[in-house]
């Protein structure tokens, strides 16, 4: 009974208390729930900002169309074209301020060789204008000496005579050989005045003469000083100049590094090529010189079989001969050996002659004419070019002034000339080879022997390899200048085999 009592109550219990505790557990629940929608939306929220973010950057970096991505492309474009024209007028720049340099020196050594000239002659003038004030005090004591003996002589004679005349003085004698005496006496005295008035005279010309000569020297004096502080003046604006041009090359020092590094990798690559051809052609000579050498020797040892086999042909049909033919046959022996001699040197030569080579016996002859020449032409050689020749750049290891570390060994020289200027060869030869290199143009070598000269940046050649040329002949027209179209330039080279020469020691310019 107590167990039913005790359910019943619990289950009223439970059913008194119930509506308090669902809707409290479904509060909970709910919050939950709308807690969780909260997230879940401010997640969704921010995914949305990230998104809307997104699009926002790809529509900033994204072209919208594509004519916008074709002018971006135009301008980067437009950008490289003009990096690319700056690059090349600085290298243009560099390599006229390295012309200008180059003239500034020569011209520099020009003007101080003037100046030293003048120097000299000044110096010369001085002596010379020393010497004559000098001669011309001596000749001015001298003139008064002898004035003065002959005013003494005068006046010692008018005592003697008296005063009287002449004829008075002779008759005034008193004998007649002291009239002879006074006649001969006179006659000396008046020979005497002749000389030393005529002495007198040419001293006083030789006086003007030397004073004449004194002021022409110092005229000569006073137009050298002149020319000199000119050319002073002409010196130092050269050098002002100079420094101008150095200091604009120092600006722009990564274009002038740059461009010496490729132009010495361009004289060095025409340098290889030189070698190399000069190499090829001594060997071929070699070649040649030996299979000569060797051809001379096989006509010798063919020759002297001959003549063995001739020798033992005789011996078999000649009978045992007598006392009288042994003599007569010695005789005709010697005389046949001396026309037999003369007889192979003169078959030996038309041999030769019709075969276009040296007879036996003969040292070969060298292959071109001029090359025993060639030597004796040092200092005398003319000009490569038919226009002007002003070097720009000279021959050897080069250092800039203030710029010790730039440095460019140039294998010969480069001269500015004229505008459609020819190269011109400076000495018979034969061409050896025809080359396009990059910055020489057309380079053209003729070979003279042992000397070879390079003509380089040469636009249109007129020669080709084989062919022969004379002193002066046009071997093509000069490339203009790519930073001054109003002048061409050259580039001239002489080697000795494979020495490189410095071609101004064998050009007739100074």
């Amino acid at each position: 009974m107590k167990k039913v009592l005790y359910k019943t109550l619990l289950a009223v219990l439970i059913v008194a208390f119930m509506p308090a505790i669902i809707p409290s557990s479904s509060h909970d629940i709910f919050a939950q729930k709308k807690t969780t929608n909260q997230k879940q939306k401010k997640t969704q929220t921010k995914s949305n900002a990230r998104q809307v973010q997104n699009n926002r950057t790809r529509k900033v970096t994204t072209p919208k169309t594509s004519d916008e991505a074709r002018k971006r492309k135009e301008a980067a474009e437009k950008e490289i074209k003009l990096t690319q024209e700056q690059i090349r007028q600085n290298d243009l720049n560099v390599k006229k301020g390295l012309s200008e340099l180059g003239k500034l020196q020569g011209d520099i050594e020009s003007t101080q060789g003037k100046i030293n000239d003048l120097t000299t002659k000044l110096n010369g003038i001085n002596n010379n204008i020393n010497s004559l004030e000098t001669g011309i005090a001596n000749s001015e004591k001298e003139l008064e000496r002898l004035r003065d003996e002959y005013l003494k002589a005068i006046k010692k004679m008018r005592v003697s005579k008296k005063n009287n005349s002449d004829l008075a003085f002779i008759f005034s004698s008193g004998s007649f050989n002291q009239a002879i005496r006074r006649i001969r006496y006179l006659k000396e005295f008046s020979t005497w005045r002749e000389g030393q008035s005529g002495e007198i005279q040419a001293k006083l010309t030789d006086l003007q003469n030397e004073k004449d000569a004194l002021a022409k020297a110092k005229e000569e004096e006073t137009n050298a000083l002149s020319l000199q502080q000119k050319n002073q003046s002409e010196l130092e604006s050269q050098y002002k100049r100079q420094e101008e041009v150095v200091a604009e090359l120092k600006k722009n020092g990564t274009a002038l590094a740059s461009h010496l590094k490729k132009k010495q990798e361009e004289a060095n690559e025409l340098n290889n090529m030189i070698s190399k051809l000069i190499a090829e052609e001594q060997r071929k000579s070699e070649l040649e010189r030996q299979a000569e050498l060797e051809r001379q020797a096989k006509l010798e040892q063919e020759a002297r079989e001959r003549e063995l086999a001739q020798a033992r042909e005789e011996k078999k049909v000649d009978k045992k001969p007598s006392q009288e033919q042994i003599k007569a046959d010695k005789n005709n022996s010697k005389s046949n050996k001396t026309s037999t001699a003369s007889n192979k040197k003169e078959s030996g030569g038309d041999y030769a002659q019709a075969r276009k080579r040296a007879p036996r016996n003969t040292p070969a002859q060298p292959a071109a004419a001029s090359t025993s020449n060639f030597s004796d032409m040092k200092g005398h050689l003319p000009s490569p070019t038919s226009g002007s020749f002003k070097v720009t750049s000279r021959f050897g290891r080069q250092t800039l002034p203030d710029l010790p570390d730039v440095v460019y060994d140039n294998p010969g020289i480069d001269a500015e000339t004229d505008a459609g200027s020819t190269a011109k060869a400076v000495f018979s030869g034969k061409v050896s080879g025809v080359y396009l290199l990059p910055g020489y143009n057309t380079v053209i070598i003729v070979s003279h022997g042992d000397y070879y000269t390079v003509y380089g940046n040469i636009q249109t050649p007129t020669v080709k390899t084989g062919d022969k040329v004379e002193i002066g002949q046009n071997l093509g027209t000069l490339a203009p200048n790519e930073e001054d179209n109003g002048h061409s330039s050259i580039h001239f080279e002489v080697w000795k085999n494979r020495d490189k020469l410095n071609p101004l020691d064998w050009l007739a310019l100074r």
